[in-house]
């Protein structure tokens, strides 16, 4: 019996949760947006040198095949929705002459669904050379692939991340192809629990609070039509207020991206990514709760906590 299954069989579920939610997680996971400390950043802010943005993260597709169960992206509720490589192209330019960034994810919804997936992964090995780009996937269309899409993956040097979620992939077919091609395919660990931060509605939590808690669970920048997001829930909020129905509450302003066309100076984008956002206050991460992987009902309740009828009667 491992340490995980005594520690959950001897102390009530509440306090089980308590210790991932404030002991564990705290000192297992890491930032996404700087890894550096603060005395680093200065000398390089002092020294002219662009900021180091850990990771950034874009949509090449918004939706998804897949339909998992409270999608962080929200991409089982998304209409389907194409990037636009000539848009994709100046946005990554623009990252990269703001910040020299450790990690890419080209993602969605599910990327590989996009008929030009092959030219997203060229223009951004061009715009970042030395940058671990990763395009990430379920892994439900990677044996019907193209030649060319496998080109470009091992030309740009550009590895293709595969979720090991439970669905049956063809896990040693997918390795296979990647050898013959000469492209570095890495699974994510396999996970028996997936968690679920919950959107309120009403707001009114400590946005600063949230926001020290989240960290790299859904504090993963991601860009949206030019303007870089603290997460994908705020970048893509209009989605879940349009698919429910909700008339008040949840809005995002300008005070919760910055315009990436617009921005001067990457240290001054790094600098707002390190703080919260109002919208941070929607995050009930005191409710945070973790379950089993599967298929979406489309239930509101997939993202939100349990609420009662007056709460419900605010979702429109």
């Amino acid at each position: 019996m491992t340490l995980r299954e005594v520690v959950r069989r001897v102390l009530p579920a509440p306090v089980v949760q308590a210790l991932r939610e404030r002991v564990i997680t705290p000192l297992s996971v890491k930032s996404m947006v700087s890894r550096q400390p603060a005395f680093v950043r200065s000398l390089r802010r002092a020294l002219g040198m662009k900021p180091v943005l850990y990771h950034f993260e874009v949509h090449i597709t918004d939706h998804c095949n897949l339909n998992c169960k409270g999608c962080a992206h929200f991409s089982n509720l998304c209409k389907p929705t194409f990037a636009d490589v000539s848009e994709f192209e100046a946005d990554m330019k623009r990252m990269s002459s703001l910040f020299d960034v450790r990690q890419i994810y080209l993602l969605g919804g599910e990327p590989l669904l996009h008929p030009e997936v092959a030219s997203f992964v060229r223009v951004a090995r061009d715009a970042f050379p030395k940058t671990r780009i990763y395009l990430m996937t379920n892994g439900t269309l990677v044996t019907k692939m193209t030649d060319e899409f496998w080109r470009a993956l091992a030309e740009a040097n550009v590895i293709l991340l595969a979720d090991s979620y439970p669905i049956g992939l063809p896990v040693g077919e997918i390795d296979r192809l990647g050898a013959v091609y000469g492209v570095t395919v890495e699974w994510t660990v396999p996970r028996e629990e997936f968690f679920k931060i919950p959107i309120d509605v009403a707001g009114g939590h400590d946005a600063a609070a949230s926001f020290h808690t989240c960290r790299g669970y859904n504090n993963c920048p991601i860009i949206r039509d030019g303007r870089l997001y603290p997460c994908a829930y705020i970048a893509f909020a209009d989605v879940f207020r349009d698919r429910f129905g909700i008339e008040r509450g949840l809005e995002v302003s300008a005070a919760d991206s910055v315009d990436i066309r617009a921005a001067q100076d990457g240290n001054a984008v790094l600098d707002f990514m390190l703080r919260p956002v109002p919208w941070c206050a929607n995050c009930d991460m005191d409710s945070m709760e973790f379950y089993t992987w599967g298929r979406s009902k489309k239930s509101i309740d997939e993202w939100t906590r349990d609420c009662g009828p007056a709460e419900r009667g605010a979702t429109g």
